[in-house]
């Protein structure tokens, strides 16, 4: 009887493993009622006559080996360094205290995730192809860190032993628990609407110019991030060149904050987007300084946002809700500028702000030909004032602030001038600086 070949791909090993199928002539013959001495053509005919299907045994697969991967420390540390910003010390949901290592022949993943925000690292390791594991993030962190010296980590993870990990130093080794790895969430967010790249300097530099508006109140939830969405050229200035500009804006209701940086192709059509405060804050953190790319891939949809640079990419949710139309509330029409020297305006706002109520902190702004005078008056404490020299050239005016935006203001325009320009004691003031391009404020006055 001429034996069957089946062929089956397994899951774990991710290669074509060869199960052979084959049953003798005397079993093939019992099944089918003929004896065993009668021709195989017989027992065809016989088998297609009856309609009974070919009775097929199969043999157990070989089994799997242990799976492993070896990788540089350093090249690891910095990798669970990273990924460990998203993965909270104690979980209500023990799969998210864990990183997800995942081989690919030359190289090793290592993911983390809160459900809302994903990183993922890769660096180049000699890792099997069916190696994936997942292991306590914090414990992995600090044996990096503080197990016996070593070059190298290995990895090894017993097939068929979810809870077998050995952890190898050279010197010494830990066998640590492991959770499934089809248990592990993905963001991967589908396929994304638009794609392009922007300057690493600049990206990290626009979120640096509007985090500080970026509200805390969870009540009105869709002011909890960054607006980001391309403004046509029609629309901006000409420094923004023929592609127009990526905005971002965020605010609280008491103060805004709007920065546009230069577009590229394939912004144009994009779908406007709030990027949550706590990713916002982690790409501060993860393209700050000497860390900071060339460059950074974008991609988004309406749903999921994915930033990649050097071998590190960032998954995030995107704040569910729609942005309010901020362009209503920047005044157009103010027209009595005061521009001051940033260090001496931050100097008076620190000194006259130690004698201000916790509880309003607002400070009296009365502008004259010249000159601000600054003042607060607190009934426990007592008064202070403090005079600022200004370029005002208009009519007298005074105006209450809250101390603490105008310093947020001063530090976050970052320039050595800084101008603001007003209309009435009653109407939103627009802050600019000569020495950040694209850069606006706007501050709402206080009652004094």
């Amino acid at each position: 009887m001429n034996a069957h070949t089946n062929f089956a791909n397994s899951s774990v090993s991710a290669i074509a493993l060869g199960a052979v199928v084959s049953f003798s002539d005397y079993a093939a013959a019992k099944a089918l009622n003929v004896e065993p001495s009668h021709e195989p053509e017989v027992i065809a005919a016989n088998e297609a006559a009856s309609g009974r299907d070919e009775l097929v045994k199969a043999e157990p697969e070989a089994p799997v080996g242990p799976a492993t991967a070896l990788a540089d420390r350093a090249a690891l540390t910095r990798a669970l360094e990273i990924v460990a910003n998203v993965i909270e010390k104690r979980n209500s949901i023990p799969i998210l205290s864990n990183v997800c290592l995942v081989g690919d022949g030359s190289n090793l993943t290592v993911t983390g995730t809160d459900l809302d925000i994903e990183i993922a690292v890769k660096i180049p390791a000699a890792a099997d192809a069916h190696f994936a594991v997942t292991l306590p993030a914090h414990t992995m962190k600090d044996l990096v860190k503080k197990a016996t010296a070593s070059e190298f980590v290995g990895f090894t993870a017993a097939h068929g032993d979810s809870n077998a990990v050995t952890v190898d130093f050279e010197k010494v080794n830990y066998r640590l628990q492991d959770l499934p790895v089809a248990d592990y969430p993905n963001l991967s967010g589908g396929n994304p609407s638009h794609s392009f790249t922007v300057p690493g300097a600049d990206l990290v530099e626009s979120f640096g110019g509007v985090a500080m508006a970026i509200s805390t109140e969870e009540t009105r939830y869709y002011l909890n991030g960054v607006y980001l969405h391309h403004v046509e050229p029609r629309a901006i200035d000409a420094y923004h060149g023929d592609h127009g500009a990526l905005r971002m804006v965020a605010t609280d209701g008491h103060r805004l904050c709007r920065q546009d940086l230069a577009a590229t192709e394939g912004m144009a059509g994009m779908p406007g987007v709030i990027i949550p405060r706590k990713t916002v804050a982690l790409l501060q953190k993860l393209l700050k300084g000497k860390a900071c790319p060339a460059s950074v891939r974008i991609e988004l949809s309406d749903k999921m946002l994915r930033l990649m640079f050097d071998d590190v990419t960032v998954t995030t949710k995107l704040v569910d809700g729609t942005f309010p139309d901020y362009q209503r509330v920047i005044p157009t029409q103010n027209d009595k500028p005061a521009s001051f020297k940033s260090a001496d305006l931050a100097e008076a706002v620190r000194a006259v702000e130690l004698i201000s109520s916790d509880r309003g902190r607002a400070v009296k702004c009365t502008f004259d030909r010249g000159n601000c005078r600054l003042a607060v008056n607190n009934p426990d404490q007592g008064s202070a004032n403090a005079d600022v020299a200004t370029d005002y050239a208009g009519d007298m005016i005074e105006i209450g602030f809250n101390a603490k935006y105008i310093q947020d203001f001063i530090a976050t325009a970052g320039g050595e001038d800084i101008t603001l320009t007003m209309a009435d004691a009653g109407s939103p003031t627009v802050i600019t600086t000569p020495d950040r391009k694209g850069w606006l404020g706007v501050l709402m006055p206080m009652r004094v």
